[in-house]
């Protein structure tokens, strides 16, 4: 088994390796085959673990964590813990499968909901899709509607199987549950910005603490993600006012840590890492995780 993670581990900042701790029961990102994906150039969960990893073992974790705090518009204050493919076991949302975050964040006074990304976009509903053999169960409106497979009638297929997230939506983003939506404000990508931003709302109520849901991408032109951060990951007319997913790219992360953080030669050496796989990743073309 041991070989089975050679490229895996040459695939990953030094650094970040003791952030993994047991690696055969890791919860590392598979293919439909079972087959883990982290050897891959331009695997989202390796970058992630690049990045995170490395702030998790570093002795700047609080320093730097504390200063992206106040970049996202949360209270620093440590110590802060770090834990990487973070699964909410107390199902604040009520999914049949949890929200699995890239990293969650946890200091005294605020949270962290980080989703990762490097070539691919945010992830679609799958509400709205279909296949031979079955009807899609939601027509891509938030608007009073009879799922087909189950019969029951509700605006949203999601909030009828007893799903929480428009039990935050209407505060997070300032939309009315009664009110009818064509389409979805959360149909297409933003559906997964979406899942982040309600889970970080639920978070924060749970843990009586004030929370962020955070969006960590690969700042370079050829990268879905880091376009649509510079124009906004949801539409901002469905918003309250504070962004409900702040982006930051990992360039930025890095640039923060070496201002606040004191292992110098880590962070100088970290951003060459990335940066040289953001480079090879965006020549080769590669468009998904």
């Amino acid at each position: 088994m041991a070989s089975d993670f050679t490229t895996v581990r040459e695939n990953l900042f030094p650094a970040s390796h003791g952030a993994i701790g047991d690696w055969v029961t890791f919860p590392w990102h598979r293919d439909r085959a079972n087959r883990i994906q982290a050897h891959k150039p331009h695997s989202s969960q390796a970058i992630a673990i690049d990045v995170f990893g490395t702030l998790k073992m570093s002795i700047d974790r609080d320093r730097v964590l504390d200063a992206i705090a106040q970049h996202v518009g949360v209270a620093p204050g440590g110590p802060w813990s770090i834990t990487l493919e973070w699964t909410d076991k107390d199902r604040l949302l009520r999914e049949s499968r949890p929200t699995q975050v890239d990293a969650l964040a946890v200091g005294s006074n605020a949270a962290l909901v980080i989703e990762c990304k490097f070539t691919e976009p945010g992830g679609k509903c799958s509400q709205t899709a279909g296949s031979r053999t079955r009807k899609p169960q939601c027509t891509g409106s938030y608007a009073e509607q009879v799922n087909p497979l189950s019969g029951v009638r509700s605006r949203c297929s999601l909030a009828g199987k007893g799903i929480r997230y428009w039990d935050y939506i209407p505060k997070v983003f300032a939309l009315d549950p009664a009110g009818d939506y064509a389409p979805c404000p959360f149909a297409s990508d933003a559906y997964q910005w979406m899942r982040n931003a309600v889970l970080a709302a639920a978070i924060g109520e749970h843990r009586k603490l004030q929370t962020a849901a955070v969006a960590a991408f690969a700042d370079h032109p050829n990268f879905p993600t880091a376009r649509k951060a510079k124009l906004g990951l949801i539409n901002p007319r469905h918003s309250s006012g504070k962004a409900a997913v702040t982006p930051i790219s990992y360039q930025r992360i890095i640039d923060i840590a070496r201002h606040v953080g004191l292992d110098q030669q880590l962070w100088a050496e970290l951003s060459a890492w990335v940066e040289q796989k953001i480079a090879e990743v965006s020549s080769r073309g590669l468009d998904r995780s």
